[in-house]
């Protein structure tokens, strides 16, 4: 074997090419696409009608694809971040991703809107996610609760 072909047999594999998440205003017409994000986590709100969801949501997306979402809901003097998620067939790095640009891009949007705190819901089963939410955006729990939905129309 020659040494050229000594280095080609144990060269690393190429990796695979880089997902670049995007986080943008959500426009009326990404409102379907918000609702199969949700749909794919589980969240279904039957009859809702997602045909204006400006300027409330938020979304990530790899390419043209929408990937994730956060609604944003701006109130003085505490914002809340509801509906954080992530389609669960994203790749792990753009899920992580996701994650932090969508979150980092809602407390950027509460804050320049004069909110002084933000507040989410965490689901209780998802321990993992609160202790991230606890260790490393070093926010506070404040009780458990269960959350209810009721349609208005």
């Amino acid at each position: 074997m020659t040494p050229a072909l000594q280095t080609e047999a144990f060269a690393a594999p190429p990796k695979a090419p880089c997902e670049r998440v995007e986080i943008r205003l959500a426009l009326d017409a990404m409102g379907p696409q918000i609702a199969s994000v949700l749909g794919d986590n589980g969240i279904f709100l039957e009859h809702a009608d997602w045909a204006k969801v400006y300027p409330s949501w938020l979304i990530a997306t790899v390419g043209d694809e929408v990937i994730g979402c956060l609604q944003v809901v701006y109130s003085k003097p505490v914002g809340y971040l509801e509906f954080l998620q992530v389609r669960p067939s994203a790749s792990r790095r753009a899920r992580a991703q996701a994650i932090h640009k969508l979150l980092a891009q809602g407390f950027a949007t509460l804050q320049m809107g004069g909110c002084q705190y933000v507040s989410a819901a965490v689901s209780q089963k998802n321990h993992g996610f609160a202790a991230i939410v606890e260790r490393k955006l070093n926010a506070a729990k404040m009780q458990p609760c269960d959350i209810y939905l009721k349609r208005l129309s």
